[in-house]
Order: C-alpha cells, then sequence, then structure tokens
C-alpha cells in the first residue's frame, strides 16, 4: 500500500531545516520553504510505509509535526493564508523577541527589528494558520494573523499629495477624508479597492495604505460610575488599577486603559466596556515614526554596539558621564 508524508506545522523547527531538507531531496530551498510556511503540505506522495515511517522519525527530529497517510485516508490540505504581525505590552521584551523572531524567519536581528518598527509590525505574509500558530508558541509576544482578502484598509494621504490627488482619490474609492493630526484618512476600504489604488499611486511619496486587523490603536476611558461593582471590578481585575486611586483618576479623564492593542483585540475590550457602562473610545495613531528613549546608561559600550546596528555613528550617545552612569536621555527616530 501506498504512503504519504503529510508536514501538519513548522513546528519548532527553524528555517536551516529547508537547507537539510533541500540538501537530501534536491529541490530548490524556496520550494521547500514554502511547504514549511505554508504547511499542512504533502512533502512525499506514494512511497512505502517503510520509507514514510523513516521520514516521519526524520522530520520529527527536525522539529516539525509531521503525520503519515495511506492511500485509503481523506487528505485536507485546504488552509487560509493569512498575513502575521506581532504586538506586545512590555517593551522590555523587545530584545528576547528580536531573538526569538529572528531564529523563526532565519534572518539577522536588525532585520527583525526593522519588521517589528513597521507600522503596522507584519513580519510573515502569505503563510498558513498553522505557521501562526507554531509562531505563537515561539516567541513572547501576541501573535495576530488575518486572511488580508477579508480585511478592511485604511488609505493615509500626507498634505503634500492631498493637495493634488484628494479628490481623484475620494472619487475612485467613492469615500469621502476625513482630516486627521495633519493626514487625510480613507477608512474602511475592500483589499481588491486597495489595491488597484496601491497599483496606481505606489511610486508617489505621501500615502500608505493600513491593514486595520493589525494596526495598533489605544483604548481610552472617557467615563466611568465609580459606585458600579461591575466597573470597579474591571478596572481593578482587568487592567490593574489600584481600588484606592479610582477617585483620583476620575478627576483625570480621559486617561489611556490599554496602549498598543490590536484592532481586533482592542474591539473586544470595548464590547466589554461598554456592556458594563463604562465609556471609551479608540485613538489609533497614523505616524510612522517610533522613538527608544534610554537613560542611564550603565555601559555606553554595549549600548552602541547594539544600537551600531540600526543607526549611524555620529547619532549614537555620548559619554556624558555623572555617578557613574551616562545620565543623558536619547531618542532616535
Amino acid at each position: 500500500m501506498e504512503h504519504h508524508v503529510i508536514i501538519n506545522s513548522i513546528g519548532t523547527a527553524s528555517p536551516s531545516a529547508s537547507k537539510v531538507l533541500s540538501d537530501a531531496l534536491k529541490v530548490p530551498q524556496d520550494y521547500i520553504l514554502k511547504l514549511l510556511y505554508n504547511a499542512p503540505s504533502v512533502l512525499f506522495q506514494k512511497v512505502d510505509k517503510d520509507t514514510a515511517l523513516k521520514a516521519e522519525n526524520t522530520l520529527t527530529k527536525l522539529g516539525l509535526e509531521v503525520s503519515v497517510c495511506d492511500e485509503n485516508d481523506i487528505i485536507n490540505l485546504s488552509t487560509e493564508l493569512v498575513d502575521i504581525s506581532l504586538s506586545f505590552d512590555d517593551v522590555l521584551k523587545l530584545p528576547v523577541v528580536i531573538e526569538q523572531l529572528s531564529a523563526f524567519l532565519g534572518c539577522k536581528q536588525n532585520e527583525t527589528l526593522n519588521l517589528l518598527l513597521n507600522e503596522p509590525s507584519i513580519v510573515l505574509g502569505n503563510v498558513s494558520v498553522a505557521t501562526a500558530k507554531a509562531l505563537q508558541k515561539r516567541v513572547d509576544a501576541t501573535v495576530n494573523f488575518s486572511n488580508p482578502k477579508k480585511d478592511k484598509y485604511t488609505v493615509v494621504l500626507d498634505e503634500e499629495l492631498a493637495k493634488t490627488e484628494l479628490k481623484n482619490i475620494e472619487r475612485q474609492l467613492k469615500s469621502t477624508a476625513i482630516l486627521h493630526k495633519k493626514r487625510y484618512l480613507i477608512e474602511n476600504i475592500s483589499y481588491e479597492n486597495s489595491q488597484l489604488l496601491w497599483r496606481k499611486y505606489q511610486s508617489k511619496k505621501g500615502i500608505r495604505i493600513v491593514n486595520q486587523s493589525h494596526q495598533l490603536v489605544h483604548v481610552v476611558m472617557q467615563n466611568f460610575t465609580i459606585e458600579d461593582e461591575k466597573q470597579q471590578a474591571f478596572l481593578i481585575n482587568t487592567v490593574g488599577i489600584p481600588k484606592d486611586i479610582l477617585e483620583d483618576i476620575q478627576q483625570v479623564l480621559p486617561i489611556t486603559l490599554f496602549e498598543n492593542k490590536n484592532s481586533v483585540a482592542a474591539e473586544k475590550i470595548i464590547r466589554e466596556c461598554e456592556a458594563i457602562g463604562i465609556t471609551v473610545v479608540l485613538e489609533k495613531d497614523f505616524s510612522q515614526n517610533k522613538r527608544i528613549e534610554i537613560d542611564e546608561i550603565q555601559d555606553l559600550e554595549k549600548v552602541n554596539r547594539v544600537l551600531g546596528q540600526f543607526i549611524s555613528e555620529k547619532d549614537l550617545p555620548k559619554k556624558v558621564k555623572q555617578n557613574g552612569l551616562v545620565r543623558r536621555q536619547y531618542h532616535f527616530w
């Protein structure tokens, strides 16, 4: 009886596994990578049982999740292809996440950081749900994934481009733009329309198309009732606000409850808040700028060695010491 060897997921394997398989099978490495990241996929077809089991054992040792099927089994290889982005609440985890993601993608850490600094931080595209789930197990961050063809998009126009192209774009999309912090936005655009627009305007500066499912937003509380027990429980247990300062917080509203949440997760939070009577809104940031602030550097040489991978030497922190520490706040964009 003939058997098939199925790759169900990349599992814990590294991209170097593709090189091993490429050399062993004498097929292009890109082809193997596609099989791994688009799993489930068939690696071997119509082989005898002994060969199939040996292949399963070898692939499992590489960290892949595999299975063996015979010719009577029904094989379902259908999968939804998704884009994957990462988000995390604790910026101190950034070095760990960079290392973990670099190992998963098989790229240099400075290349990984550049991916994470994009807005939104889409790190893989056109891969299977199984790959997204495998990544979630391997990084200390939240993995967000969605089918880009089912998503909605926001067109972001800088003022300069808007002067000449805004009316044409509004006419093409049959939508009206809104002005938001010196940028013109047209939201809830379909995948098809976003692609048509991008093909037409991609050569021009001042236009971006943002996938709303991966966009990071802030959840801002505008009002709450301090005597309401359900609202108190949410703010104390879910948000983590000490009960003793709830009265103080009510005096300084609005305040940000959650920062840098994936839009889908943020919408869920809003529904939870609305259900118990807390008034919240989403705050979106369409700026592409990122900033790292460093203060009280204990080892300037190590810091500069890391930063030197991403910025020019002239922009590195300078040696200004007080009490043994470099006490100069440092910014770069």
